[in-house]
Parts: structure tokens; sequence; C-alpha cells
């Protein structure tokens, strides 16, 4: 089986650990339906979710990198209300890894990662595994 899961940058640079195609991976995810950017990713099968302290909705997902593409978008500020931030355009980018922190891309910031993970296995959390309630 194979499942798209969108990892943000902040996760990753909070507390999540580096991963690269190749590298068999092992996630706290919850579904996800809609991806809100104006860059057509595709279907998103799940978000990663290292913050959440509802852990029955948490799923763990486990699986191998086959492809990292980094989300870029350009930020305006909200004609509603110009102190909230809204993506307006962005690009994906192919990627061997994923380590956080990268470098703005024509006025873009990363948003985050789009990762093709196969040989996927997904089961609900337990209590036990979701460490950071």
């Amino acid at each position: 089986m194979k499942c798209i899961v969108f990892y943000e940058s902040w996760q990753l640079e909070c507390c999540g650990t580096p991963f690269s195609i190749g590298d068999s991976v092992k996630w706290l995810v919850d579904k996800t339906e809609h991806l809100n950017t104006p860059v057509d990713v595709g279907t998103i099968n799940y978000c990663y979710e290292a913050h959440s302290k509802d852990w029955q909705k948490l799923f763990v997902l486990e699986g191998k990198v086959e492809t990292i593409k980094i989300l870029y978008e350009l930020f305006r500020p909200s004609e509603e209300n110009p102190r909230f931030l809204i993506a307006v355009d962005g690009k994906m980018i192919d990627a061997a890894k994923a380590e956080g922190f990268d470098k703005d891309i024509d006025n873009m910031k990363s948003s985050g990662y789009i990762v093709l993970l196969n040989e996927c296995t997904i089961r609900p959390a337990k209590k036990e595994e979701v460490t950071f309630q």
C-alpha cells in the first residue's frame, strides 16, 4: 500500500527527525481530507502530527520514503485582516531529504513536505505511544 503524508516544516524543525528517500519511518499521523494551499498537491492521505493531545484520533503509520517534495508558498496579508497571512501562490520542488529550515526560494517559504510512502501499514495509536501529551 502507498500513501501520501504532509509533514509541516515547523513540526520537523521543532522536534522531528530528518528523513531521506529510502528511509523507513514510523510516524504519528491524523487523517486529512484537504490541504489549504493554492498549489495542486494532489491527494494527501495523512498529516504528520507530533503536538496533538487527542491521542484517540491519531494513527501510527509505518512505511518507506519513496519521494519527497518540498512545498513552497508565497504569503500575502489577508484583505479582511492584514495581520493574517494567506498563501496566494507556490510550487513544489523534488528533494532527496527533509531536514527543516529550508532556504526561501523566489520569496516563497517552505511550508512542508509532501512525502510518498510505500509498503505502508497503519493502525490506531495507543495512549502510551503519544508521548507529547
